[in-house]
């Protein structure tokens, strides 16, 4: 295919390992032999690469139609970001010029969906999802039934993050902690700590807890054998999983994955979830992530479960994400979404995965 991919803005110097997820994705469409060009508003002050015909930045919508409109009209897929910079002003332009099939790939739908959007609010307006022929979402379980239902979109995928494997191997460090977790704060994030992670800390005064990046404030009832730490940066973040004997991976609002569930996997974390609907489709509950719905399920797998149990389990994390959670993965599953749009007669131009044909990125 030929494919244009509107990004969000990234700094030139955040290429490798801990690179954007659209400058992942689009590397991994170019190793299944795609022509992809990722276009890029450019930041005040940032640097760009020279020489390098697959990124392009650019300045406003105005920019994009005086120098790529013909790029983008002649494209197989024209691929939008919800998190690109004035994400329904680029949509509809994009939309509007593209001849192949439009899709918009949305990494916090529940988000987009919360009503009502305050006045002036980046986010991608829901309405305006009905004007792409595919949307990938960030969950599953209903929320693609509920957008084609509830907002006319014509075709709704589950899509979550997949990470490169190389990048989060395991690590050989010593225990720190009995459970840790790491996540923004947030106010559904909050309401799972307490039961999850705080209650089970103040029954079980001898463990050892960890929370990074989940809390601001400190008050008097916060257990005293819950270590609070900012979350460390991307390259200490492995040695940081390592260190728990297990890692609590919770969702988001609505069936979404957590921002860190399939890192924590790929590194072979053994992962206490909360549950919500979609998790079964990623996982096997019970052998390659169990349950806990309140501090005593917790604490029976702290206290209770064997290790060479707990090993296994993080051991069969990994295999899942290795066999169906990478970042390849996902790219081929773009290719079979795209397919079946085709064939389904919503797209104005042919997609073939399996003849790629070499274009001029200019």
């Amino acid at each position: 295919m030929d494919i244009v991919f509107l990004g969000p803005p990234c700094e030139a110097s955040t290429d490798g390992a801990h690179g954007t997820a659209s400058r992942l994705l689009a590397q991994a469409l170019r190793h299944r032999r795609h022509s992809v060009l990722l276009l890029e508003q450019a930041l005040s002050g940032s640097a760009w690469l020279e020489g390098e015909p697959s990124r392009a930045p650019y300045l406003n919508v105005a920019d994009l139609h005086a120098r790529f409109r013909s790029r983008v009209r002649r494209a197989d897929l024209v691929l939008v970001d919800a998190d690109v910079p004035r994400v329904a002003e680029v949509g509809r332009w994009a939309t509007d010029t593209a001849r192949g099939l439009t899709v918009c790939w949305d990494r916090d739908t529940p988000r987009t969906l919360r009503q009502p959007h305050p006045e002036g609010s980046t986010r991608l307006p829901p309405e305006q999802l009905a004007g792409y022929q595919l949307c990938l979402c960030s969950c599953g379980g209903p929320v693609p039934a509920r957008l084609e239902r509830e907002w006319g979109v014509s075709r709704a995928r589950a899509f979550p993050p997949g990470v490169q494997p190389e990048s989060f191997a395991p690590r050989a460090v010593p225990t720190r902690w009995d459970l840790g977790h790491l996540g923004p704060s947030s106010s559904e994030r909050r309401a799972l700590l307490g039961p999850l992670l705080f209650d089970a800390a103040r029954e079980w005064p001898e463990g050892r807890f960890v929370l990074a990046g989940g809390m601001s404030v400190v008050d008097a009832a916060w257990p005293s054998n819950v270590t609070l730490q900012a979350a460390p940066p991307s390259d200490a973040q492995p040695d940081f999983q390592a260190a728990q004997r297990f890692t609590l991976a919770l969702s988001r609002a609505e069936h979404t994955p957590g921002p860190h569930l399939f890192e924590a996997a790929a590194r072979g974390a053994a992962l206490i979830c909360d549950p919500w609907p979609g998790l079964e489709d990623l996982f096997s509950l019970g052998e390659e992530v169990v349950l806990a719905r309140t501090a005593k399920d917790v604490l029976r797998y702290l206290r209770e479960m064997p290790e060479a149990d707990r090993l296994q389990l993080g051991a069969r994390a990994r295999e899942r994400v290795l066999a169906e959670h990478t970042v390849d993965h996902r790219a081929l599953a773009l290719e079979r979404y795209a397919q079946e749009a085709v064939r389904g007669g919503s797209a104005g131009a042919p997609v073939s995965v399996l003849e790629p044909r070499e274009r001029s990125l200019n």
